[in-house]
């Protein structure tokens, strides 16, 4: 069996996508349903917005994804990123510590 150590940092705003496509709803009806505005919705979904807890408990309520996963999937996607970020900040210098020769006495 092969493993793998990279994981996809799925955003809230693609599961909520995918919800919706799955069940056929629109994000119009989806939005009156979780007493929202439309534009509310659509930036949610973009990830232009936070999933704040409040949202995550009406998605509960609307989608019967529990809260926890919604909130749980944000700090995920998250910390995945901040990881990716340091990574890259990181580069240059373990790229010019590569470079170098050192000598040991």
């Amino acid at each position: 069996m092969v493993r793998s150590r990279s994981y996809i940092a799925t955003p809230p705003g693609a599961t909520i996508r995918e919800q919706l496509n799955d069940r056929g709803l629109t994000q119009k009806e989806f939005a009156v349903r979780m007493d929202m505005s439309e534009k509310h919705i659509s930036k949610l979904i973009n990830g232009d917005v936070q999933l704040t807890p409040e949202t995550a408990v009406r998605l509960e309520m609307v989608l019967g994804v529990p809260a926890k996963f919604g909130i749980i999937l944000k700090q995920f996607t998250e910390r995945r990123l901040l990881r990716q970020k340091r990574k890259m900040q990181w580069m240059p210098i373990l790229s010019w510590q590569s470079n170098c020769l050192f000598v040991r006495w």
